[in-house]
């Protein structure tokens, strides 16, 4: 019966316990100090020397390099003591054995002798890179029976009192285990003991009962759990069993074999390099450092008739972490989880391992103490949840990945969340027509608030006219209901459930659907208007074709000028011709600065139009062409010009250019 508790202790003691931290920090070693009851009543309590064998399985199956042992042995006085010891050699692990083994049972009982003592060891070897804890065995309370010692049970109690405040105060759990072997046991003092540290309290009359004390204490501290493989009775000859490794990131496998008495062989038959193998009175341990993932051949040979219990404890070199996004309040965040690596700080990408757990989200509402406890889902390398906090305050995240054979907690820092106040968007004018009737206008359309909340408005004051009359329905609605044509300024408070509160306008013009008509039609003329601009601007324009042919009848300098000839054409970068232009093209020089005056322009379907801004006398024909009168000229159509010198006379003809002229 008493080899079970072994176990418990065995597996409850082989990893470090307490929290992983979501930031990234290296998990602290463990400094495990026993404080055990060496009083003379542990002869019948006791009688298979179990404690002893309690604190070696604790060596064998702890990490080495992380941790420290030390004990204090107590009954009326302390007994045997050791400080808090590396085990990173055999050879220490070895010394601490033999003295725990010679231990002997005597005396009477100080427990909180026994305690001081256990809390002096802590003390004076404590260092910043370990987390301590303390382990007190014991089969009854305080009991100084005949002898004196010069301290009484209240002086003992008083120690006890006082080391519940130091481990208050240094931050480490003491674990009682209460051995109720004759109904003796103090459970009430025990129970307190660990309350009040943060640890807990076992009373146990019978090993039946550990099974239920395995689940509290792993729901409490261990981060690992124990994996039973098989029970088998022995027959005296070599038996077989497989143990399974689930996957490649364990950083060390125990295997264990319980039994009355030592097991004679042991055989395990893996690849893996420097397995480990301790053995005792009471338990043989195998330990497999990184195996690999398989099924492995373990045989044994135990004594005949022996209940042999093998089970597997799995050491995972990993810490859980938390991804936690900026949060804003009202807005889902996507929260994610996962495992990271304990000696790089890299993320676990082991699917084998994902694909077993179960990852919660724990969400404490440090306002109102409330917890909210969401499952996440696996989602590649780790697991995510989406959540939204709906009001402002601190809270506080925290992490549980649980397994079958191990499981990691992680713990976020508290954040804390800020309300946003409501804020206008858009312009906040608002254009109705009277004939339309009652309107109603949705108010989140022009106020907003970041977190979600819902908002309330309340209308302050309506300033300039009052065209129409308003209200605000439960729904956040404006109802509007025109009564002329006119504009009124609203200013509102809307405030959010929190107290985020601000103060704004909306301009309000209601108008007659006439002023709208009036406006349509405004608008299409102007349309109109810049169509018909473009058109003008944008229209193909004429271009000038025939030729002028000019006859000089008479000149007031007597210069005989020979007929001359302008192809049109070749003025076709030019959109108005002046006469002059026509004379300066060909070297007529007689002095005549009203030419400047009369143009020619292209015309519709080969025509040219003549105008003159002159006192010359000018005829088409016998008709005379008045001043800025626009004259249109066809193929062959002759103008008489006698200039204002009363002397200068010329014709010009209007000729279509046939090819043969062409040159």
């Amino acid at each position: 019966m008493l080899l079970s508790f072994a176990v418990f202790f065995g597996v409850f003691f082989s990893l470090p316990a307490g929290f992983s931290l979501a930031k990234e920090e290296t998990e602290p070693g463990v400094d495990a100090v026993f404080v055990m009851d060496s009083s003379y009543s542990m002869n019948a309590t006791d009688r298979d020397r179990i404690a002893s064998e309690v604190v070696k399985m604790f060596m064998d199956m702890s990490e080495a390099a992380h941790t420290r042992i030390g004990f204090a042995a107590y009954n009326h006085k302390i007994v045997e003591s050791q400080e808090l010891t590396s085990l990173a050699t055999e050879e220490q692990k070895t010394i601490l054995k033999k003295k725990i083994e010679n231990l002997r049972f005597s005396g009477y009982t100080d427990l909180g002798l026994g305690l001081r003592k256990g809390a002096n060891l802590i003390q004076t070897g404590k260092n910043s890179t370990s987390r301590p804890i303390m382990i007190l065995l014991s089969d009854g309370g305080t009991d100084f029976g005949p002898i004196s010692t010069g301290r009484n049970v209240e002086d003992s109690n008083k120690d006890v009192e006082s080391v519940i405040s130091v481990a208050q105060k240094e931050g480490y759990p003491i674990y009682t285990v209460g051995l109720n072997h004759d109904g003796s046991v103090n459970a009430a003092q025990l129970d307190k003991i660990a309350a009040q540290t943060g640890g807990v309290s076992f009373i146990t009359e019978s090993a039946a009962d550990l099974p239920d004390i395995f689940n509290k204490i792993f729901a409490k501290q261990i981060r690992s759990v124990l994996v039973p493989v098989a029970t088998i009775t022995a027959t005296g000859d070599l038996q077989e069993v497989t143990v399974t490794i689930p996957n490649g990131s364990i950083n060390e496998a125990n295997i264990i074999l319980l039994s009355q008495h030592p097991i004679t062989e042991t055989h395990l038959y893996t690849n893996a390099n420097h397995v480990r193998f301790y053995k005792s009175e009471k338990y043989s341990l195998m330990k497999m450092p990184q195996p690999q993932k398989g099924t492995y051949l373990l045989k044994f040979k135990g004594s005949p008739g022996d209940l042999v219990k093998i089970n597997a404890l799995h050491n995972y070199n990993v810490r859980a972490g938390l991804e936690l996004p900026q949060v804003v309040k009202g807005i889902p965040a996507a929260i994610s989880a996962f495992l990271l690596n304990e000696t790089d700080g890299k993320k676990l990408t082991d699917a084998d391992i994902y694909q077993t757990l179960k990852a919660e989200l724990i969400i404490k509402d440090l306002s109102t103490n409330q917890e909210q406890r969401l499952p996440m889902s696996l989602k590649d390398n780790g697991f995510s949840v989406e959540t939204t906090f709906l009001h402002s305050g601190k809270y506080q995240a925290s992490l549980l990945l649980s397994g079958p054979d191990f499981y990691r907690e992680a713990s976020l820092q508290e954040f804390e969340l800020t309300n946003t106040s409501p804020e206008a968007v858009g312009d906040g004018n608002i254009l109705l027509t009277r004939e339309d009737g009652i309107a109603t206008l949705d108010l989140s359309s022009y106020f907003r608030d970041v977190n979600k909340d819902k908002l309330s408005y309340t209308i302050d004051s309506i300033g300039n006219e009052k065209p129409a009359n308003y209200s605000i329905n439960n729904d956040g609605f404006l109802l509007i209901s025109p009564a002329r044509t006119g504009e009124s300024i609203l200013k509102l408070t809307i405030k959010d459930p929190e107290g985020g509160t601000i103060t704004s306008s909306l301009h309000v013009t209601i108008r007659s659907i006439w002023t709208r008509y009036i406006i349509i039609g405004t608008i299409v003329l102007g349309i109109l208007l810049i169509a018909f601009l473009i058109w003008l601007m944008l229209r193909p324009k004429p271009k000038f074709v025939g030729r002028l042919e000019g006859y000089f009848l008479n000149t007031a300098s007597g210069n005989d000028v020979p007929v001359k000839y302008w192809p049109l054409p070749s003025f076709e970068k030019q959109r108005t011709i002046r006469l002059s232009d026509l004379f300066a093209s060909l070297d007529i020089n007689e002095p005549l600065p009203e030419t400047e005056r009369i143009t020619i322009q292209a015309g519709k379907q080969g025509t040219l139009l003549f105008k003159h801004n002159t006192r010359c006398s000018v005829e088409k024909g016998k008709l005379p062409i008045p001043k800025n009168k626009v004259e249109i000229l066809r193929y062959n159509d002759k103008i008489y010009i006698t200039f204002e010198d009363h002397i200068t006379e010329v014709e010009l003809r209007y000729k279509e250019i046939k090819p043969s002229t062409l040159s």
